[in-house]
């Protein structure tokens, strides 16, 4: 069944030929088998970012496994996620060594919010 204009998603092509849907829903937790090693991003995307209720600037993603670990690009710093598929996500700052548990809520329409750290754009899906 084709899909009304307006109904469809932008589509965004990955390393090795995949495609995903990128709208306005988010990050979806369910992935297809990657390898192991950690290697350059398969997408980056142009979004806004804030934290702790600071005002939206314009931040970069990098989705290395798509819904298992990904970055935020901040004018000061890079926040790295990683998400193990049981439920728990973490998060570390470049300023922050340590790994922290994080829970992911919406806050509003195409934004998504990781504790003090919020992301809003065309997020990934798959």
């Amino acid at each position: 069944m084709a899909l009304a204009p307006a109904q469809r998603m932008p589509l965004a092509r990955l390393r090795g030929g995949r495609w995903i849907a990128v709208g306005a829903l988010g990050l979806a937790l369910a992935v297809a088998p990657t390898s192991q090693a950690a290697g350059p991003p398969e997408l980056v995307l142009e979004l806004e970012c804030r934290e702790n209720g600071g005002r939206w600037q314009t931040c970069r993603m990098g989705v290395v496994k798509l819904g298992e670990e990904w970055w935020l690009d901040l004018a000061h710093q890079r926040i790295r996620f990683r998400h193990d598929g049981s439920g728990r996500m973490r998060m570390k700052g470049s300023r922050d060594p340590s790994w922290q548990s994080v829970q992911a809520r919406w806050i509003a329409e195409r934004t998504l919010c990781w504790d003090g750290v919020c992301a809003r754009g065309d997020l990934p899906l798959d």
